[in-house]
């Protein structure tokens, strides 16, 4: 037996055409309705059964039921939501599973990814995280302004981490990277955390040997530590944040640790820690170098 039109399970006044078939309601009479006006057709086979104009907040959810199962609101929308500064999207973005077709539509830009979307409810409505929503729309500004504020407020009202932006971007598609690249090196200067944490994320991902993590060696001037060291290979690997905004007073002490630890017999690499984010795979190619290297030979 058919329940009434009106008593259906509404989110919002909204409800896929499946949901209001499924309660009974025939084809001819969804149809009927939205060809007299009574209900409308926001978007393909999504109902709403009042005929004003939907609410942003009504058109997000209507998206989200287009593109069906495991889609959630992401990149400019997302951010949107996460009140994060960027351009005014002309259509709602969704991401949905790979392997997957929606049609995007004029209203609603359909997204498809393999990568794992990890969900938030925002009242009700599924968003992509915040770091992966800073990413994705990050990806989508070719300028870097943009991209620079957007990743500065995620960071500055606590939203995300640096180590969040990281591994994000690791996991994101390489092509059109740059600009957010050394967006997120520029933030990160200066915070040996998060330059620590790269150069690990990098070493793992490498398949080399994992070093010794700020490792101390006794040295003629007391303990001083290593930022990665192999200690089986006397090599060690220090990353320099702010190396160029040193002063006088600063730079002799920085080079007097540096020869006490390579007194040792230690021999060190130096890398720039915005090269950890803007060039991982050179930065990686001259560790392996440097680890195969015959220690003899270096300096010569």
């Amino acid at each position: 037996m058919a329940h009434d039109p009106d008593c259906l399970p509404w989110c919002h006044d909204l409800a896929p055409q499946s949901v209001v078939l499924a309660a009974g309601v025939s084809y001819d009479t969804v149809r009927r309705r939205v060809r007299t006006g009574r209900w409308t057709e926001p978007l393909p086979r999504v109902i709403c059964r009042t005929t004003g104009t939907l609410t942003t907040y009504q058109w997000r959810r209507a998206a989200v039921m287009y593109a069906g199962p495991g889609a959630v609101l992401s990149h400019a929308t997302a951010c949107d939501i996460w009140r994060l500064p960027v351009p005014t999207a002309e259509r709602i973005v969704v991401t949905v599973p790979a392997g997957r077709h929606p049609r995007s539509t004029a209203t609603v830009w359909v997204r498809q990814s393999e990568r794992a979307a990890r969900p938030r409810l925002v009242e009700g409505l599924p968003v992509t995280w915040p770091a992966r929503s800073v990413v994705d729309a990050g990806l989508d500004l070719d300028r870097r302004q943009a991209v620079d504020a957007l990743m500065g407020r995620s960071i500055q009202i606590g939203l995300v981490s640096l180590d969040d932006l990281a591994g994000e971007l690791d996991r994101a598609p390489s092509g059109g990277s740059r600009v957010l690249r050394l967006a997120l090196a520029d933030v990160a200067q200066g915070s040996r955390a998060a330059s620590e944490a790269q150069l690990l994320r990098l070493l793992r991902r490498s398949g080399l040997p994992m070093p010794e993590l700020n490792a101390p060696v006794a040295t003629a001037l007391g303990t001083r530590f290593v930022d990665a060291l192999w200690r089986g290979l006397g090599k060690g690997v220090e990353v320099d944040g702010q190396a160029y905004h040193l002063g006088p007073a600063e730079w002799r002490a920085d080079l007097t640790r540096q020869n006490a630890i390579q007194t040792t017999g230690i021999v060190l690499l130096r890398i720039a820690a915005r090269r950890l984010w803007t060039e991982p795979v050179a930065v990686i190619a001259e560790i392996r170098a440097f680890l195969r290297s015959d220690p003899q030979r270096i300096g010569a």
